[in-house]
């Protein structure tokens, strides 16, 4: 069955690679870079033998937890794992999931990132070579750590996914979320109270002394005991990472039995009771309609708000897109990834270390970045409804303009609510106005640039109802290239929004008129450019965008 396993993974790469050629070109690069950081890993290595041995093991454990936390997020906030062997692809063969998991195993190791880090961890490890029982361990140790780093990812993976595929599971997940951060902030808020300087005199050598004996670090500490000659505590700590991994082994495999039995759910586990796309909103008119007759109301208010509602086919598109902001879990793990980093950095930890207060300003100007950035590629999570929309006719500037209200909804709302919250951070409510335009600004002058570039450059995202935190081998790098150029795009437009709010707060409060100004003018102007272009490329490029995304 491993055989059987790596087969099918080697086929089903080669035959991606050939498809899209492009990728084999991003995986070359990826190992040329890889390769390239090998020289500085043996730097690294010759430098720390010649460090006493408690600075040695500080500094691998070091190591082993900023991998770690790599392992953790990256997958979950940035580039997903590879899905070429989901397990829920399997579900159709009523394969046992004792058959698999040693294949599914053997071929996570084999993964490029996962080679990586054994290597560079292996050669770390390798600056205990002065004495060569301690080497053992240390290697021991090494490969126990990368083995709990691979499985840790893989388990995070599967179990996010888990819980945002029910309602229950993501308000547990949210008000959990909610409650960490909340607690995250006054402690980061109290231990820079006490100054940089004491923090790194005391509290991160208690720290890294604390995670040398847990799972995450007792493997990378064993070799220091083992050197001292206390090797009943050596053999506990590579003891308590193999306990660890065989936990996190079982974890895994769990996941990967309810895989197996579990069909996709594309619903999201929402029930519905009204099929009708546009139901609500037709229902939503006509109340609003039967309020302003009984109440004896003009008609002309009704008629012109009707006026400004967009037609049948926006509000089709915008209902559905709206639908799966509140259902999908792929659309939710993009939205979190979206706003987790802006707000961790510039609202808890620069705040926290100490640095002037119009930092926080740029939490909302982030945000509203980050979410439009991360739509480069929103076409491509349509998957089989693009197919609708494309037989439909050249309907290219109706169905990105109900993608970008959807998304409009509840990001101006965020983007808002972050802005105000800057505000009262830094006591500035002078300048809310004209940050919150500014904000609004970067928002749609990005998004207008994602539109295009999701038309432009599409690649393959995770199907409904598969895994939303797989990818596919090359897709990271396709990713990438499109971020880029979203990125150069981005940094052109930006210093036109923020310059005015960036002259508000340096020089005088009263530029934040003109930020306002600047700020809603371009952004609108983005959004209604981008949803032009977007829309006429989107039909000039149909049958491209079908081939490229289903």
């Amino acid at each position: 069955m491993v055989a059987t396993i790596l087969s099918l993974r080697w086929r089903t790469t080669v035959q991606s690679l050939r498809r899209d050629w492009w990728r084999l070109l991003v995986v070359i690069a990826g190992a040329v870079w890889s390769l390239s950081l090998l020289p500085s890993l043996v730097w690294a290595e010759r430098a720390l033998e010649m460090q006493f041995p408690s600075v040695r093991t500080d500094a691998l454990v070091i190591c082993g937890a900023v991998l770690m936390l790599g392992w953790l997020l990256v997958p979950l906030l940035v580039t997903g794992l590879d899905d070429t062997l989901d397990p829920a692809r399997f579900a159709s063969f009523g394969v046992d999931a004792r058959r698999i998991m040693p294949g599914l195993a053997v071929a996570a190791f084999l993964t490029v990132p996962a080679m990586f880090t054994m290597v560079a961890m292996l050669l770390l490890a390798v600056s205990w070579r002065d004495d060569w029982p301690a080497l053992a361990v240390a290697l021991a140790g090494a490969m126990l750590t990368v083995a709990m780093m691979i499985l840790s990812g893989r388990v995070a993976v599967m179990w996010a996914a888990r819980l945002l595929t029910g309602r229950r599971s993501r308000m547990i997940a949210a008000a959990a979320g909610a409650a960490g951060l909340a607690m995250i902030t006054p402690a980061a808020f109290a231990l820079m109270r006490q100054g940089l300087e004491t923090v790194l005199d005391y509290d991160v050598p208690t720290l890294i002394s604390a995670l040398g004996v847990t799972p995450l670090g007792a493997g990378l500490a064993a070799p220091e005991l083992a050197a001292q000659g206390r090797w009943s505590q050596a053999a506990w700590h590579l003891a308590l990472v193999l306990g660890w991994c065989l936990l996190l082994l079982g974890a895994w495999r769990d996941s990967v039995a309810r895989a197996l039995v579990t069909p996709p759910s594309r619903s999201a586990g929402v029930a519905r009771r009204d099929d009708r796309v546009l139901g609500a909103e037709e229902a939503a008119t006509v109340r609003l309609a039967r309020h302003d007759s009984r109440q004896g109301r003009a008609s002309a208010l009704v008629r012109g708000a009707a006026r400004l509602r967009s037609g049948p086919i926006v509000r089709a598109v915008r209902s559905r897109a709206l639908t799966y902001w509140m259902s999908d879990p792929r659309y939710l793990a993009a939205g979190i990834g979206a706003l987790v980093g802006p707000v961790v950095m510039f609202g808890v930890l620069l705040p926290a270390i100490g640095t002037p207060r119009w930092t926080v300003f740029l939490m909302p100007v982030a945000a509203a970045t980050s979410i439009a950035w991360g739509r480069h590629n929103d076409v491509a999570y349509d998957s089989t409804a693009l197919w609708l929309d494309v037989v439909s006719g050249r309907l290219g500037r109706h169905v990105m303009r109900g993608r970008v209200e959807a998304l409009l909804a509840w990001a101006v709302p965020v983007v808002v609510a972050a802005s105000v919250a800057a505000a009262w951070v830094a006591h500035r409510w002078d300048l809310a106005i004209g940050l919150t335009a500014a904000s609004l600004g970067v928002l749609g002058t990005t998004l207008g640039i994602s539109a295009v570039l999701s038309v432009w450059m599409p690649y393959r995202a995770p199907q409904p109802g598969a895994n939303p935190f797989g990818a596919e081998v090359g897709s990271v790098g396709a990713g990438l290239a499109a971020q880029l150029l979203s990125s150069v795009a981005s940094v052109v437009t930006a210093p036109l929004v923020l310059v005015p709010f960036v002259l508000a707060v340096a020089v005088h409060p009263a530029w934040s008129v003109v930020a306002t100004g600047t700020g809603l003018g371009l952004g609108t102007a983005g959004v209604v450019l981008g949803v032009r272009f977007a829309g006429d490329l989107y039909d000039a490029r149909s049958g491209r965008l079908l081939s490229a995304v289903v």
